[in-house]
């Protein structure tokens, strides 16, 4: 249970900055040029308190373990292994243009969560862990090398857990027109049995929640529905503004303030009191971890996957 609300504090933390952090990333995308030879980094994992070295496919198995699950097919995990290798080499790369000249980086740096050998056998028990860990250490170097760009340079391959039908536009969801992140089919995704949560409230106790958030909305109980509003959706439906009465929130916010799992919800009266209705998990661009397994499933292999999620980028080895 430790580990799992680890992993959850290390997620809602990259979500909530992200907007800032894209525009920062995207400023000057590292080109693909820059290999693991040439940059000579060291990775270190804070270990109670102690800094130890690990190599880069020890980190990318500790990646891939902390973020999907180890039950998925073995193209979706090959998929997350070259995810896991791109994203920590466009970091390494900023982070090193930002000052960073003693190339030696902490997994907390590298933005994405990080499992060590202890955590992978705690968190899948001693009966799963051999077979889940060699799972992932072939998906790490079944893919070695492997990465994905886009014209030259590397991507940034954002992702998420189970998405509502369509992925969405960055352009749209962090206000950054990004060409390999945008709106695409993954259907698949209502299947997944974390798909849908419906909330229920009464008016009264959804009134006191937003309005210790948002202390001078005014809300009251009889204009409850004229008051509370989506206002805003993108293309996609996913809720971009929420009317509160005198003031206009964002659907992340609102999403972040009741709990929800995605801003991807509708509100609604039901039977006197509020119900809201939300479908997917995470904020719905790049790669869907669940339509990945599903399209892994289905015969496509991960570099099929890859190319669906990431529009019009390019698989390449990172030695060439």
């Amino acid at each position: 249970m430790k580990q799992i609300l680890i992993k959850t504090s290390i997620v809602c933390v990259v979500v909530l900055l992200f907007p800032f952090i894209l525009t920062l990333f995207l400023s000057s995308a590292p080109k693909a040029k820059d290999s693991i030879e040439t940059m000579n980094f060291k990775i270190k994992y804070n270990k109670d308190g102690k800094l130890e070295n690990i190599n880069f496919d020890t980190y990318l198995m500790g990646v891939v373990a902390a973020n999907m699950p180890a039950g998925y097919h073995m193209e979706a995990l090959k998929a997350q292994a070259v995810i896991a290798r791109t994203y920590a080499l466009y970091n390494i790369a900023l982070l090193t243009e930002d000052g960073h000249s003693d190339r030696n980086f902490t997994t907390a740096e590298l933005g994405l969560a990080y499992m060590n050998i202890s955590d992978m056998e705690r968190y899948w028990g001693t009966d799963d862990y051999k077979n889940y860990f060699a799972k992932i250490e072939n998906a790490v170097h079944a893919t070695e090398n492997k990465i994905l760009v886009y014209d030259g340079d590397l991507i940034l391959p954002v992702f998420f857990e189970t998405g509502s039908g369509y992925t969405r536009n960055a352009s749209e969801a962090w206000n950054v027109d990004i060409p390999y992140l945008t709106s695409v089919s993954s259907k698949q995704d209502v299947t997944s049995t974390n798909y849908l949560k419906i909330s229920e409230y009464y008016v009264e106790d959804l009134i006191s929640l937003l309005e210790k958030q948002y202390p001078d909305i005014g809300l009251s109980k009889k204009r409850f529905f004229d008051e509370v509003q989506v206002s805003e959706r993108d293309s996609t439906n996913y809720v971009t503004k929420v009317t509160l009465g005198s003031q206009t929130v964002t659907g992340e916010e609102f999403a972040k303030v009741l709990g929800l799992n995605s801003n991807h919800f509708y509100i609604e009266e039901y039977n006197g009191n509020v119900r809201i209705i939300c479908t997917g998990i995470g904020h719905g661009v790049g790669l869907s971890q669940y339509g990945s397994n599903a399209m892994a499933q289905d015969g496509y292999s991960y570099s099929d996957i890859l190319s669906h999620y990431y529009s019009g980028t390019k698989l390449i080895s990172q030695k060439n």
